[in-house]
């Protein structure tokens, strides 16, 4: 293989930091939902008092 092929990019820079700056995005938001999901759960005390909870919710 040549120097030359070895050194091409594999994508613009400008693609590369969109790219980058998706990922992070998604990873942002995997991370709200997940701290939001469990205080929302931990609000309802749903798991923690044992009763039985087949009904509906009232």
């Amino acid at each position: 293989m040549s120097e030359r092929f070895l050194a091409r990019p594999i994508m613009s820079p400008s693609v590369a930091a969109a790219v980058a700056l998706l990922g992070v995005w998604i990873v942002l938001m995997f991370a709200v939902t997940a701290v939001a999901g469990e205080d929302q759960l931990r609000a309802t005390s749903w798991f923690e008092d044992g009763e039985d909870r087949s009904g509906p919710r009232d």
